[in-house]
C-alpha cells in the first residue's frame, strides 16, 4: 500500500468517475466550494495504490488549524464522506486507509458514512451515531414509482398542479436572488434571527459553480403566480443525485407547491437514468422523516464517526480557553449534522423547508 498526500486532480476526477458509489460530496468539485466559501480550510485528501492496482481516495478537509495541530473533515458541512475507489478493497485495507487520517498532529477526525457505499469500506470504530438518508431507487419508470408513493403524497401533488405550481431550472442571477429572498423568508417563520443560516454571497458563489457546471449543480425553482416560492439545490454525480438545500415559503406550503417540486425532479432524475434520488439526512426530526418516507424511500442508516486524539485533545481543550479560532467564528447555524465542530446534530440545509 502506497499513500500521496499530494493529489492531482485528473487522478481524483478519474477515481470519482469510475467509482460506483461515488456521491457529488465525494468528487474534487464540493472541495473546491468548500476552499471558496470558507478560505481558511484546506484541502487535505489522501490517495492510496494497493498492490492489487486499485486506486483509493479518502477526501479530507482541514477545517482547523493551530500550531502544528490540525482538524480533519470528511466532507465539507458534515456531508458524506469516507473512501472512494475504482476497484474492490477488504475492510482491513479500508481501515489502514482511515488510519492515515489519525496521524500523530491530528486532534479529530469526523467523517459521515456514504449511503451507497459497500459496507467493508466503511470504518466504524469511532462511531458516535447514525443518522438516516432517505433515498429512492429508481427501479422503475415514473407511473410505476409514482403508484409507489403515499396517498398523502399523490393527493398533494395534484393539488399543487390544480394550484398552477410551475417547476424550472434557475438560470439567471435573478432566480437566485429570488430563491434567496424564499429562504430568508422560511428563515423568519422558524423565528431564526437575520443572522442565521448561509449569507447570500454563498448562494452567489454557488450561481457561478452552477453555470460553470450545469450538470453537476442545478437549482430547481417552483413558482406560484409568476413568482419563486421555493426550490430545491440538487447535485448529481454518476447514478446518484441528492438534495442538499432546500425552501419553500408559506405560500407554497400552503398551496402544495413543494409536492409538484419534489415529484417534478424525480421524474426528471429517472428521465436521466439516474439509480438513485436522494433526500439526504434528516437529524431525527420525526416530521421531515415522514415527508421524505411518503415518497416510497428506502431508509439507509449510516454511522457518524468522530475520532479526538487521547493525547492531544486535552491539550486542544486547554488551548480553546486562551485563544479564538477563526474557523469557528465563521461557523454557520445551518451546518449539516454533527459537521466538524461536535456531536450535536442539527438540521442540514435540506431538512427544512
Amino acid at each position: 500500500m502506497r499513500a500521496i498526500t499530494a493529489v492531482s486532480r485528473q487522478l481524483w476526477w478519474e477515481v470519482a468517475r469510475a467509482c460506483p458509489y461515488a456521491t457529488f460530496f465525494h468528487t474534487p468539485r464540493w472541495t473546491e466550494i468548500a476552499c471558496t466559501a470558507i478560505p481558511a480550510v484546506r484541502d487535505r485528501t489522501i490517495a492510496v495504490f494497493l498492490p492489487s492496482g486499485v486506486r483509493v481516495i479518502l477526501p479530507l478537509l482541514e477545517v482547523r488549524h493551530s500550531g502544528l495541530c490540525t482538524a480533519l473533515l470528511s466532507t465539507f458541512e458534515g456531508c458524506y464522506g469516507g473512501i472512494i475507489a475504482d476497484g474492490p478493497l477488504t475492510a482491513a485495507e479500508a481501515t489502514r486507509i482511515y488510519r492515515l487520517a489519525y496521524r500523530w498532529n491530528v486532534t479529530s477526525f469526523a467523517y459521515l458514512a456514504n449511503p451507497l457505499a459497500p459496507p467493508e469500506t466503511i470504518d466504524r470504530t469511532y462511531r458516535i451515531g447514525d443518522e438516516i438518508a432517505h433515498i429512492i431507487q429508481l427501479d422503475s419508470d415514473f407511473e410505476t414509482l409514482f403508484d409507489r408513493f403515499s396517498r398523502n403524497a399523490r393527493g398533494n401533488y395534484r393539488r399543487g398542479l390544480r394550484e398552477d405550481a410551475r417547476i424550472r431550472r434557475a438560470h439567471t442571477i435573478a432566480d437566485w436572488q429570488a430563491y434567496y429572498a424564499a429562504y430568508r423568508d422560511a428563515v423568519n417563520r422558524w423565528g431564526e434571527d437575520e443572522t442565521y443560516g448561509y449569507p447570500w454571497s454563498f448562494f452567489a458563489q454557488m450561481f457561478t459553480f452552477a453555470q460553470a457546471y450545469p450538470h453537476e449543480i442545478t437549482l430547481w425553482v417552483v413558482e406560484l403566480d409568476g413568482q419563486v416560492v421555493g426550490g430545491r439545490l440538487a447535485f448529481y454525480w454518476n447514478q446518484h443525485v441528492t438534495l442538499w438545500h432546500g425552501t419553500a415559503t408559506r405560500a407554497a406550503l400552503a398551496r402544495r407547491a413543494l409536492f409538484v417540486l419534489d415529484v417534478e425532479i424525480i421524474r426528471d432524475a429517472i428521465e436521466r437514468g439516474l439509480r438513485y434520488f436522494d433526500f439526504n439526512t434528516s437529524a431525527g426530526i420525526a416530521g421531515v422523516m415522514q415527508y421524505k418516507r411518503n415518497f416510497a424511500t428506502t431508509d439507509y442508516t449510516i454511522p457518524r464517526c468522530e475520532y479526538h486524539s487521547p493525547l492531544l485533545q486535552p491539550l486542544v481543550q486547554l488551548a480553546h480557553r486562551w485563544q479564538h479560532h477563526p474557523i469557528e467564528a465563521r461557523r454557520v447555524p445551518e451546518l449539516a449534522p454533527g459537521a466538524a465542530h461536535g456531536p450535536s446534530p442539527s438540521p442540514n440545509p435540506a431538512q427544512r423547508a
